[in-house]
C-alpha cells in the first residue's frame, strides 16, 4: 500500500469512529458542561391533551437517535453508625437484649426498607413472599411466632414500634375501549392467501398493563396475631422507601403510554380512591427522552394520614435522601445533534479552507435529513479534500485532523452522559420540589451522593473505560443545586468502583488494572482538592467506615492481566489507615476464595455486618475454588481460570487495626438441599436451589442469627458453635404439566419435574 493510500486509509478510519460517535448518543440537547436548571417557579398542566402533546414533542426530538447500537426511545436509571445499633429492645416488658444490630444504611436517621429487621427481640423476615414474625430472644427458645401471607409477593418491609410495614408490586390490566376483534378461524386460515395479507392479521395488544405498589400496614402489638391496618396502593413501579421518624417515604414512577392516552396516578386507601388532576403534576420545561410520573408519598403511621405529590421527571433509578431532602436523579445523553454541532464548529470548519464553508453550511440547513446523514455528508466533504492534496499539504492536513478529532472525541466522550438531580423538600407530611439541577457523568449507586449542611456532593463517571477516555469526577452543589467546586478528570481510562463521603472527606476507589483509593478534601466546598492516593491491586466495590480515621474496603482481589486491565479474583477485604491524608495505607486485609468467588455485599450495603467493639464482620460469601484436575476455561494467563462453586455461607471475622482474620464459617446448606439427575453425557449434576443461601446476618447481646429462605440460626458469637436452627415455611408449590412452580413470587419461576 503506497503512501497516498495509507493515508486514504487512515483517514477513511477516522471519519468511520466518527459516525459511530455519532450514532451511539441518545437525544439530550445541553447548554454547557454543567448547569443549574434555575427552577424557581415549577409549572403546572392545565389538561391532559396539554401533558401528551408535550411528553409526545419530547420524544419526537430524538425518535431516531441510538444509544449502544440499538433503537432507543428510552432511558436506562452524614454517615451512618456502623450497621446501627439500638440501645433497648422494642419489647415493653424488657426482655430483650441489651445489645442488637439493625439494617446497615446510609444516613443516620433515615431508616432503609430491608428483607429483615431487628429490635432486640424479635425478628421479622421477609423469606418467600412472606413475613415471618420470630421471637429470637433468647436465642435457645427461638421461635415463629406468626407468618403473614398476602395476595402479592412481599419484597421488604419496616417496623415502626408495633406497626410492621410491608412493600409488594402487582399488576392490574387495562382493557382499551377501541380493541379490535379477534380473528376468527375462517380469517386465520386465509390470512396472506394469494400473496394478500388481512390488514387485522396482527391487531395491535388490546390493552396494557400497569404497575402498582401495594403498602401494607400491620398492627403487630401483639405478634402472634398481627392484623392489617390498612394499605394504600399507588400507580407505577416501585423505586425506593425511606423511613424519617413516624413517617414513610415512597417513590414510585409510572410509565406515561400517550398510545392509549395519559393516565394519570391514582391512589388507593383501603377502598378510599383518590385521583390525580392534571393541575397536580408538577414540572419544568426541560426536553426528556423518557418522562415518567413520578410520585412521591408520605404516610403518617400514626395517624395513617397520606400525602402525595407528583412530578414529571424523567426516570429516577438512584435517590439520596437525607432527613430533609430526597434528591431523584436520571440519566441524560448528549444528542446527535449537539455531537454534530461540536464536529462542525470544532472540526470541520476550522479544518477546511473558507471556500468550503458555504459547503458545510449547505448540509447543516438541510430540513430533510437527520444528523447523522449530515455528518456522513460532511465527512465525506473533508474525505474527499484530503483526497485532492499532494505531499506535504495532505500530510499536514491529515495532522491537523488527527488532532482535532482526538479533542473532538475527548470532548464528546467526556459530556455524552449528564446526570440530572431534582431536590425535593420533606418535613413530615410537606412535600416540595426544590429545584433541579445537573453534573457530567453517571453514578454507580446510592453513595455516590451526600449532603454536607447546605451542599450536595456527587461523584460520577464520564466516558468509556474501552476505549481509555473514561474520567472520573466530584462536583459540589450549593442548596440551590448550582455547582460551586469540582475535583475534575481523575484517573483517566479507569471508573468509580465505590464512594464514601465521611464528614469533610470524600473517599473513591476507580479501577481498571489497580486500584486508587483518593482522599479528598470537602472541607471548602468551593475549592476540594485531592489530598492523597493509594494504589493497590483489586478493588473496593463498598467502603464503610471503620473509625475517623480507617476504612473497610469489601472488593475484588485482580492479578494478571495486560499493561491495561486485570483479571478478578477471590473477595478481598481491606482496613485503609487514612490518618496520614496524604498517604494513605493498607493495613490490614485478606481474600476469600478464587476468581469466581461472590458476596452479596458487592453490590447490597445491606448484606453486610460490622461492629467495631465485638471486632467483627460479617459477610454472605459464595466460595469458589480452582479445582487443579478440572479447571474451568483454561486461558493463556493462569489469573483467568475460574474456580467451581464449592460452598456458601456466611464467613464471620475478627477484625481489628492489626488483623483480618476468620472467626468462623456458617453454612444453612446440606446435602438433603441439592437436587440431581443425570445429563446427557450420562453423568450425574447436582445443584442447590438456593433457599438455603444466606442473606443476611445480624447480632443480639453475643448471639449471630443468619437468615436464608430455609432457616434462622442462632450461633454464639465468640466461638460461632451452633444453638438454635429454625426452619422457615417454604413457597408454596403448584403443579402443572408435570411441573411444580413457585406460587406468586416475583414473575421468575423455576421448574423441576416431579417424581
Amino acid at each position: 500500500m503506497n503512501r497516498k493510500m495509507k493515508k486514504i486509509y487512515w483517514v477513511s478510519c477516522i471519519l468511520i469512529a466518527i459516525l459511530i460517535v455519532g450514532i451511539t448518543l441518545i437525544a439530550f440537547q445541553p447548554s454547557n458542561k454543567i448547569r443549574n436548571l434555575n427552577v424557581n417557579n415549577v409549572s403546572h398542566f392545565s389538561s391532559l391533551e396539554e401533558i401528551e402533546k408535550y411528553v409526545n414533542e419530547s420524544k419526537i426530538e430524538g425518535q431516531d437517535y441510538y444509544r449502544g447500537g440499538e433503537m432507543q426511545t428510552f432511558a436506562t436509571g452524614v454517615v451512618a453508625p456502623a450497621n446501627m445499633k439500638g440501645a433497648e429492645s422494642a419489647d415493653s416488658s424488657g426482655a430483650g437484649a441489651s445489645d442488637y444490630s439493625q439494617t446497615n444504611i446510609q444516613v443516620e436517621g433515615v431508616d432503609e426498607a430491608d428483607i429483615v429487621k431487628n429490635d432486640g427481640k424479635y425478628l421479622y423476615l421477609v423469606t418467600n413472599g412472606k413475613i415471618s414474625i420470630l421471637e429470637a430472644y433468647p436465642a435457645e427458645e427461638m421461635k415463629i411466632l406468626s407468618t403473614i401471607n398476602t395476595s402479592n409477593y412481599i419484597s421488604n418491609i419496616f417496623v415502626n414500634g408495633d406497626n410492621l410495614i410491608a412493600y409488594s408490586n402487582s399488576y392490574e390490566y387495562i382493557q382499551t375501549a377501541d380493541c379490535p376483534q379477534p380473528l376468527n378461524d375462517e380469517k386465520i386460515a386465509t390470512a396472506g392467501v394469494g400473496g394478500i395479507v388481512a390488514p387485522d392479521y396482527y391487531p395491535r395488544p388490546c390493552g396494557y398493563s400497569k404497575d402498582i405498589t401495594n403498602v401494607y400496614v400491620y398492627d403487630i402489638s401483639n405478634r402472634n396475631e398481627p392484623e392489617l391496618k390498612y394499605n394504600v396502593s399507588i400507580d407505577g413501579n416501585y423505586v425506593d422507601s425511606r423511613m424519617i421518624g413516624d413517617y414513610v417515604y415512597t417513590i414510585t414512577t409510572k410509565y406515561i403510554n400517550t398510545y392509549y392516552g395519559v393516565d394519570l396516578p391514582v391512589y388507593r386507601i383501603n377502598e378510599d380512591l383518590i385521583t390525580t388532576q392534571p393541575s397536580d403534576v408538577q414540572y419544568f420545561d426541560e426536553p426528556d427522552q423518557d418522562h415518567v410520573f413520578t410520585s412521591v408519598s408520605a404516610l403518617n403511621l400514626k395517624k395513617g394520614d397520606f400525602s402525595r405529590e407528583v412530578f414529571l421527571t424523567g426516570y429516577s433509578g438512584i435517590i439520596y435522601v437525607s432527613e430533609n431532602n430526597i434528591y431523584l436523579t436520571n440519566t441524560k445523553w448528549v444528542s446527535a445533534k449537539y455531537s454534530l454541532d461540536t464536529f462542525v464548529n470544532e472540526v470541520a470548519l476550522p479544518l477546511l479552507p473558507e471556500e468550503k464553508d458555504s459547503e458545510v453550511n449547505e448540509i447543516m440547513a438541510s430540513k430533510y435529513f437527520p444528523s447523522w446523514q449530515k455528518r456522513e455528508a460532511i465527512s465525506n466533504l473533508i474525505y474527499s479534500y484530503s483526497s485532492s492534496l499532494e505531499d506535504n499539504d495532505k500530510s499536514e492536513f491529515d495532522k491537523n485532523f488527527e488532532k482535532l478529532i482526538e479533542d473532538y472525541q475527548i470532548k464528546i466522550n467526556r459530556e455524552s452522559q449528564k446526570t440530572e438531580i431534582h431536590k425535593i423538600s420533606i418535613n413530615k407530611d410537606e412535600i416540595n420540589y426544590e429545584g433541579a439541577g445537573e453534573v457530567l457523568g453517571t453514578l454507580v449507586n446510592q453513595f455516590s451522593m451526600d449532603e454536607y449542611k447546605d451542599e450536595f456532593r456527587i461523584a460520577t463517571t464520564t466516558g468509556d473505560v474501552w476505549n481509555g477516555q473514561s474520567l472520573n469526577h466530584l462536583f459540589v452543589l450549593d442548596k440551590n443545586l448550582d455547582v460551586i467546586g469540582s475535583v475534575e478528570d481523575m484517573a483517566k481510562g479507569e471508573r468509580i468502583y465505590s464512594v464514601r463521603f465521611m464528614g469533610e472527606r470524600a473517599y473513591i476507589v476507580t479501577f481498571k488494572k489497580v486500584d486508587p483509593l483518593f482522599v479528598i478534601d470537602l472541607s471548602d466546598g468551593s475549592n476540594p482538592r485531592i489530598l492523597g492516593e493509594l494504589k493497590i491491586t483489586g478493588f473496593s466495590d463498598y467502603l464503610h467506615p471503620y473509625d475517623e480515621t480507617h476504612i473497610i474496603g469489601v472488593g475484588k482481589e485482580a492479578q494478571g492481566g495486560g499493561e491495561n486491565f486485570a483479571w478478578y479474583q477471590g473477595v478481598k477485604i481491606s482496613l485503609f489507615d487514612v490518618s496520614d491524608v496524604a498517604n494513605p495505607k493498607e493495613v490490614a486485609k485478606i481474600v476469600i476464595g478464587d476468581r469466581g468467588t461472590q458476596s452479596a455485599a458487592l453490590y447490597d450495603h445491606k448484606a453486610f455486618l460490622f461492629d467495631k467493639e465485638k471486632n467483627l464482620l460479617v459477610l454472605p460469601i459464595d466460595l469458589a475454588e480452582i479445582n487443579e484436575s478440572k479447571k474451568q476455561y483454561p486461558g493463556s494467563d493462569p489469573n483467568s481460570i475460574y474456580g467451581e462453586q464449592v460452598w456458601q455461607g456466611a464467613y464471620v471475622l475478627n477484625i481489628d487495626l492489626d488483623e483480618i482474620s476468620v472467626r468462623g464459617k456458617i453454612t444453612h446448606r446440606n446435602e438433603n438441599d441439592k437436587t440431581c439427575y443425570d445429563n446427557w453425557v450420562g453423568s450425574k449434576y447436582c445443584y442447590f436451589d438456593g433457599t438455603s443461601n444466606i442473606r443476611r446476618s445480624l447480632f443480639m447481646d453475643n448471639v449471630l442469627y443468619t437468615i436464608s429462605d430455609s432457616h434462622v440460626q442462632a450461633h454464639d458469637l465468640t466461638t460461632v458453635t451452633e444453638i438454635s436452627d429454625i426452619k422457615l415455611p417454604k413457597q408454596e408449590q403448584i403443579v402443572y404439566d408435570g411441573y411444580t412452580y413457585a406460587e406468586g413470587g416475583s414473575g421468575v419461576a423455576s421448574a423441576t419435574m416431579v417424581k
